[in-house]
């Protein structure tokens, strides 16, 4: 068979760690090639016919001693993940999300976490999208949610273990004289030197603003959230995008909070600082906050709003304007910046807005590594958090916060996080054990316990919930896929005060995640942890011998804004057969595999559905048709002009 007539794309194994590869370039027959799961080389030959099995598509590279060259240094870690110029900061090129509607984000499907350079990754958050399990049940998974706002939307804790690698085991790895010679700007930081040298990791920093200050916050405050949510409400497009994804439930309880606390819009508001004093357990927690408006205010109209008795003398202390009501102390800074506390902390706001109060060590190492113009920023003492969490979260989110504090352990002090969504989606993680303990010892605990997440997550979250609609299974299925890309994008770094967590993905990711996580604590908070889980082995039906007798199988047929060929990909994977678009025949026809599909079908036989789509390009000269190879059970999409030219069978779609 001629290279010409091989049918693409077509699957091999690897010879050394069997891996089922999804080749679909011909031309690579013959060459030898690097398996991208074991790395070890392989001469790629045509595979003998053998039945169809679930196919993961990867990117294969061709084995050279020639190091990759680009413009500047990047991060390639073990994992296939984006890989953002180090320089520049900028990302691979990659296709802009699919922005969700502003009014109901949850209607829309939000692109999965991939690039260009990422089609395995895609490949397993499409498979892992559209699982559906019934019958789920016992307790919740730990340490999966932070919350995004004031508390409001879970972020994913998660880092990677990075695989253990010795110079005379494994190929590639690296001596530590190695890491300490510069790095080349035109090769590609690897994992190990990136954990090696915390300086190369800093430069995937999206900001560089000055670390934030506790001016005019009283003290005590032992919890910060630091908040810029001019940007979140602007009308750039990536901020738009996030706002949707986070749904019109939690920004709305953001913006309440804000105008609660600020006293403005969050359009009107550039900075905002929300601290916390926690006191001993069982004494309610007082909240003060530092706004910085986005445009300056008139003096007059400051001093009109924010009335109540001058707590100095206008003769004896010109420079300060600090007010105090029944409740609250008011000092106006200048006409930017105002800070508010209970009115027992008046005198605090005048001293402290030149001379911040005097931190913990723990606190301040943490402090200095922080960033001003990072969109979130939070950071606190654990042991604080732990006594107080239900008086400062949503009730909603208070089980997920006490799984958090339980899964972050004991030897844990203080905590920072920071999160920003462009150029690319950046969040850094910052842990600063107690005394008694150091950093490489939390680190080796934080590594064991975050290996374990994705799969628990899945099994034991993911598959005992029953969502009602297809698109939250969509989201909370690839939850699991979504948690294993964070993990290995992610780098760990330690310092002699705390471990450092830096993770980055493509711009997309951010409302993904967003998404993701939201509609699976929603379901958690709905789900009935404690009913056994069921699963189903011998009432299971036999899977047709047929590929017809398998489009009879009922599936799911509901998409919303779905490519068209994701859309059919599901159905195939839903009946168990292999899926073969022929780009050519569509672009001979003037049609993509991008072609959005919408509809609601319910539960009806796959063939009704691929009927529904199909039907709908049906123009005399560019009529879609579908062919069928029972013997290799691949369903071929094309066209009718390019069916009849290679004599391939058309499928007479029955829709009833």
């Amino acid at each position: 068979m001629s290279s010409e007539t091989i049918p693409t794309p077509f699957s091999v194994q690897c010879p050394s760690c069997k891996r089922k590869l999804k080749i679909d370039d011909h031309k690579l027959l013959g060459k030898k090639v690097k398996c991208p799961g074991c790395k070890v080389p392989f001469v790629l030959e045509l595979p003998k016919p053998s039945a169809p099995a679930v196919e993961e598509e990867v990117k294969l590279e061709l084995v050279t001693d020639d190091p990759p060259v680009g413009t500047s240094a990047k991060w390639i870690p073990d994992a296939p993940v984006v890989s953002p110029a180090a320089s520049q900061h900028q990302v691979a090129p990659q296709s802009e999300p699919a922005i969700p509607s502003f009014s109901a984000a949850e209607e829309a499907a939000a692109p999965v976490i991939t690039s260009d350079a990422n089609e395995s990754s895609a490949s397993e958050l499409d498979r892992l999208r559209t699982r559906r399990k019934k019958g789920w049940g016992p307790t919740i998974i730990v340490g999966v949610f932070l919350l995004l706002g004031v508390g409001t939307v879970g972020y994913l804790t998660v880092n990677y273990e990075s695989p253990k690698q010795t110079p005379d085991s494994e190929p590639g790895s690296v001596s530590n004289e190695d890491l300490d010679s510069p790095a080349n700007e035109n090769e590609p930081y690897s994992r190990a030197r990136l954990e090696y040298s915390s300086e190369l990791v800093d430069e995937f920093a999206p900001t560089t603003g000055k670390p934030l200050s506790l001016a005019m916050m009283p003290r005590g405050v032992t919890f910060v959230i630091h908040l810029r949510p001019s940007l979140l409400w602007s009308d750039d497009y990536n901020y738009k995008v996030l706002k949707a994804s986070l749904t019109d439930d939690v920004t709305n309880w953001i913006a309440a909070k804000l105008k609660e606390h600020c006293r403005r819009e969050p359009a009107e508001i550039e900075e905002a600082y929300i601290g916390f004093i926690l006191g001993a357990g069982g004494s309610k927690p007082e909240v003060c906050t530092v706004v910085h408006l986005k445009e300056p205010a008139k003096m007059s109209d400051l001093l009109d709003e924010f009335k109540g008795e001058s707590v100095y003398d206008i003769m004896e202390r010109p420079d300060i304007r600090l007010k105090r009501d029944d409740k609250y102390a008011y000092l106006i800074k200048d006409v930017s910046t105002i800070a508010i506390a209970p009115r027992l902390y008046a005198a605090e706001l005048g001293e402290s807005q030149t001379q911040p109060f005097v931190l913990s060590v723990p606190l301040e190492n943490l402090l200095r590594e922080t960033d001003q113009d990072r969109l979130f920023t939070m950071f606190g003492v654990v042991r604080d958090l732990r006594l107080h969490y239900e008086s400062i979260m949503p009730e909603t989110a208070q089980p997920a916060v006490e799984q958090i504090l339980n899964w972050i352990g004991e030897d844990v002090e203080v905590v920072s996080w920071s999160a920003h969504p462009e150029p690319y989606f950046h969040s850094e993680l910052k842990i600063h054990p107690v005394s008694a303990s150091n950093p490489p010892q939390v680190n080796k605990r934080i590594q064991a316990q975050l290996a374990e997440l994705p799969e628990t997550l899945w099994k034991n979250v993911c598959l005992r919930m029953s969502p009602r609609e297809l698109r939250f299974r969509n989201f909370i299925g690839r939850l699991p896929a979504m948690l294993e890309a964070y993990q290995q994008s992610t780098i760990t770094t330690t310092t002699s005060n705390y471990v450092s967590m830096t993770t980055v993905l493509p711009a997309k990711a951010t409302p993904n995640l967003a998404l993701a996580t939201l509609f699976t604590a929603n379901e958690a908070a709905r789900t009935d942890f404690s009913t056994p889980v069921t699963i189903a082995t011998t009432d299971k039906p036999k899977l047709p011998e047929t590929v017809e007798g398998r489009l009879r199988m009922q599936v799911d047929a509901e998409f919303t804004a779905t490519p068209l060929e994701q859309a059919f990909q599901y159905l195939c994977d839903e009946i168990q057969v292999t899926l073969f678009v022929d780009g050519d025949a569509l672009k001979d026809a003037g049609y993509t595999k991008n072609m959005a599909q919408t509809f609601n079908l319910g539960l009806v036989p796959a063939e009704k559905a691929f009927a529904q789509i199909i039907n709908r390009y049906q123009e005399k000269g560019k009529i879609m048709v579908m062919s069928i190879d029972e013997k290799t059970k691949t369903i071929h999409v094309l066209t009718e002009k390019f069916a009849q030219q290679r004599n391939m069978p058309i499928y007479k779609l029955k829709t009833e």
